[in-house]
């Protein structure tokens, strides 16, 4: 036994040589670790930066950016618990949540109705805007047709799984959009007459119309907390940090592999955070031109194309205007295209774990996509091809019920992650803190929709 105890550390020591620890400089990381969380983040740059910014901007102007701050700071800690289990245990969090203490695969069952729900009706929302810049492009074409007409290549693509170039060229426009949006703060910044009439001018708190933006913006901005699983998705196809260990039959508990891991966890952190900071900067660069240019007049469902396009316009000449709709469709879209693809792969490697039995994945995945497509309508036969409204609304929805993401990813790097790599006191109480917060957040919008509040 002796003999077999020592070839077995002798193994586990020659493999854990053999692991490959993250590159440390700058240059090195940028080549090669950074890219989940560039993923998530031209996922998050859209209804919230297109729709929601220059609406809440054109409301309160630059006291829109406090607003922002405030729910990225609260909403951080979602994606980062997150982060900490995908490098620290090797697993997305949907596979721990079916520890959750409660009836068998419970919280399972609810992120599959968290995620597949809401996003469909998402997907709809933000349809109808991209659908609303695409009518300003083509004269006489209406905003349900042509929505009708986006979903309908979107998801041919999807169920194909032949639209990574149409998905790469439009992160390509999402890409020179920022570019744009923060060269435009440079060339044309909110005037000093605005900046001081509306940097703290704090709005009548307990307006509907406040609260509701509030909480739509809680829901949206940068993204619903519901894309930690698809930001785990990404970051365990790398195959780094634990999840390489288990790929290898070893144990991230053992402390040997600890000091792997914990660089892991740390590279995992600086992707994320690069990129929780680009959808910052990018929102904020939306809420001043949005102060600049559209204060005190915001958008509205019926000129949405044409108030965001004249943004840039004083920036840059008549050509921007043109650059603005062309991106801001972009930004639209694609997230259009995710959500159609990302809810099902979510939901179709959920249903395994909660039927517990061999499931034909690609062919769920498949069906949803088309059922999504199909459901997505629904709302917009029932409220119209408001776009405005629409993102407003599903965006309060979201921000309902995220706030159980928050508690779940902190109940499972509580039970799985070895000791080490547990959270301190003081980022226990931030926690706390801001899933208190979160749970407000929701409840304050779901009160001024219901008119119980406001």
């Amino acid at each position: 036994m002796a003999t077999n105890t020592e070839t077995t550390t002798t193994e586990d020591e020659r493999i854990g040589e053999e692991l490959n620890y993250p590159a440390e400089s700058w240059g090195g990381f940028l080549r090669n670790h950074f890219g989940p969380s560039l993923l998530w983040a031209l996922t998050a740059i859209g209804s919230s930066h297109i729709v929601l910014a220059p609406t809440i901007s054109g409301l309160y102007g630059v006291f829109a950016i406090w607003i922002a701050a405030a729910v990225f700071l609260v909403k951080y800690g979602g994606w980062e618990l997150g982060v900490r289990y995908n490098y620290g245990v090797g697993r997305n969090p949907v596979e721990g949540y079916g520890d959750l203490p409660g009836p068998n695969h419970w919280a399972q069952w609810v992120t599959l109705l968290i995620v597949v729900v809401p996003q469909t009706i998402i997907a709809g929302s933000v349809g109808v805007a991209a659908a609303s810049f695409l009518s300003a492009v083509v004269p006489g074409l209406g905003r349900l047709p042509a929505y009708a007409l986006l979903l309908v290549v979107a998801t041919v693509l999807v169920v194909s799984s032949r639209y990574s170039l149409l998905e790469t060229v439009l992160k390509l426009f999402v890409v020179a959009l920022g570019v744009l949006l923060v060269l435009g703060i440079f060339v044309a910044p909110p005037s000093a007459e605005v900046i001081a009439e509306t940097a703290f001018a704090v709005p009548e708190l307990r307006s509907a119309v406040f609260l509701g933006l509030f909480a739509s913006m809680a829901g949206f901005a940068p993204t619903g907390l519901g894309t930690t699983i698809n930001l785990a998705s990404w970051s365990m196809a790398k195959e780094q940090g634990a999840r390489a260990l288990r790929d290898r039959n070893l144990d991230p508990h053992d402390e040997q592999f600890h000091d792997y891991i914990a660089a892991w966890i740390k590279t995992g952190r600086r992707d994320f955070n690069l990129a929780y900071a680009f959808t910052f900067v990018l929102i904020v660069a939306m809420i001043l031109l949005g102060a600049n240019v559209l204060y005190p007049n915001p958008p509205t469902d019926q000129n949405l194309a044409i108030a965001l396009g004249s943004i840039l316009e004083e920036s840059f000449g008549p050509w921007a205007y043109w650059a603005m709709i062309v991106g801001a469709f972009a930004a639209l879209y694609s997230t259009v295209i995710t959500l159609l693809d990302g809810a099902p792969r979510v939901a179709s490697d959920i249903l395994p774990l909660v039927l517990e039995r061999e499931m034909d994945t690609e062919r769920v995945r498949k069906t949803l996509v088309i059922l999504m497509a199909v459901i997505s309508f629904v709302p917009l036969l029932v409220i119209g091809s408001l776009p405005v409204t629409l993102v407003v609304g599903a965006a309060i929805m979201v921000s309902v019920f995220q706030f159980f993401y928050y508690v779940a990813n902190y109940y499972v790097v509580r039970e799985h992650l070895p000791a080490r790599f547990q959270p301190g006191t003081g980022a226990k109480t931030y926690y706390a803190v801001a899933t208190l917060l979160v749970i407000v957040f929701g409840l304050l919008g779901a009160g001024s929709q219901l008119g119980i509040v406001g």
